[in-house]
């Protein structure tokens, strides 16, 4: 892979104050990719997100990157492993609170960083957004399933007082069967001789 070198010229672009030196390596987004071992839609969707982070220089349509843009995307992938968030990364690389690691050179950052699989599209605020949707689903969810056990355990309770009521209506008509039949022989027992003397009577 070959990398251009250019003169000293005036930064446009996001940095818009700096400029580059005769010594400086600038980078295309494919020699990033290459250094970083991620792939150029990678780089581009961090570069993308993370602009304010990143200054650039461009030739025609072809934006150059200072060296210091390998470390940068490098960083980024290593807090976004952390599950620190766009704007808390954005916050962590900008302030320069991680400024005290010596900045490795482009060919180390090359030997070193860890290669993603081929065509894995690295979209944070996507995966992000995704994570934070699963996470309020499961929670309704779990709220969802608890409601559904109360109502179980209050139907079962009216089911239980329903069951109860059921057995002590069943007893007391059991008891009330049994007066009647002892009511039924008691009033046979007592008609039978009145009719008895009744047909005697008037029988002849």
């Amino acid at each position: 892979m070959r990398t251009k070198k250019y003169g000293r010229a005036p930064a446009r672009g996001r940095a818009g104050a700096e400029g580059g030196t005769m010594s400086e390596k600038e980078l295309k987004i494919g020699d990033i990719a290459h250094l970083t071992g991620i792939s150029e839609q990678d780089v581009r969707t961090l570069v993308r997100t993370y602009e304010s982070l990143f200054s650039y220089r461009t030739i025609g349509p072809v934006r150059l990157y200072p060296e210091k843009a390998v470390a940068i995307i490098r960083e980024i992938l290593e807090l976004s492993g952390k599950g620190l968030t766009p704007g808390e990364i954005a916050e962590e690389v900008g302030t320069g609170r991680r400024s005290g690691a010596q900045e490795e050179p482009a060919e180390e950052v090359g030997r070193t960083g860890a290669a993603l699989p081929p065509g894995l599209v690295f979209d944070l605020p996507v995966i992000q957004d995704t994570l934070a949707r699963q996470e309020r689903w499961i929670a309704r969810l779990t709220d969802e399933l608890e409601r559904e056990r109360e109502e179980v355990a209050r139907l079962q309770d009216a089911v239980d007082h329903l069951q109860a009521d059921l057995d002590r209506q069943q007893g007391q008509l059991a008891v009330v069967a049994e007066w009647v039949d002892y009511f039924d022989r008691r009033m046979d027992e007592v008609a039978r001789p009145v009719l008895e003397r009744f047909r005697q009577t008037f029988g002849r």
